[in-house]
């Protein structure tokens, strides 16, 4: 291994750090620890997220489908639970075939008596095969490794009590932008140009 992978692996490294940020976050919730962790893959036979298109296709969902998702199951568990749900997730691609997936681990009053089946079979209707589990020390390093690996493509969000970084759930606008105004004419000026021009 050379030094550089060394030290991008070693304790204080990006993702090291972030993994003990997060870590330490589940004590902050009201729950006082995360309660679940969550890997959500989009491996559906029919892609949900191409309704109206052809049933072939690429199996990679865009990530604005993704992060919609994942406000519902915020949105579904909060109100199973008549609690707000405190979570940090991450989006993934896979580094064989770069399948798009997210990682997130969850915090609610209640959760604990949640059945994770029950998440797994919302998810499982909606997104294909998920797996829920319960959390375990480690599993924020493990999110914290995609946030880290490439920090300034990653996507990722939080909401712990008063501290949010909100979903990406609509595409940020691109375009309309003016750079230079065109010249001011009256709409009698257009058409002109050509005597012979069919209408």
């Amino acid at each position: 291994m050379d030094s550089q992978n060394a030290i991008c692996r070693g304790k204080d490294s990006y993702a090291s750090v972030m993994g003990t940020w997060i870590d330490e976050l589940g004590n902050k919730t009201s729950a006082g620890g995360w309660q679940v962790f969550g890997t959500i893959t989009y491996a559906t036979k029919n892609y949900p997220w191409q309704r109206k298109f052809p049933i072939r296709g690429t199996g990679r969902p865009n990530p604005e489908f993704a992060h919609n998702l994942f406000k519902r199951l915020v949105d579904h568990l909060e109100s199973d639970l008549s609690a707000p749900l405190e979570y940090v997730v991450a989006d993934q691609y896979g580094d064989q075939n770069g399948r798009f997936h997210q990682h997130c681990i969850l915090s609610a009053k209640g959760l604990e008596k949640y059945s994770r089946t029950a998440i797994w079979k919302w998810l499982k209707v909606r997104a294909g095969w998920s797996r829920i589990l319960p959390f375990e020390k480690g599993a924020a390093f493990y999110i914290s490794r995609y946030i880290g690996r490439d920090a300034n493509k990653s996507e990722w969000s939080f909401n712990i009590g008063e501290m949010k970084s909100p979903l990406c759930v609509t595409k940020p606008k691109v375009g309309n932008v003016v750079i230079v105004h065109s010249a001011s004419l009256g709409k009698e000026e257009f058409h002109k140009s050509r005597k012979d021009r069919k209408r």
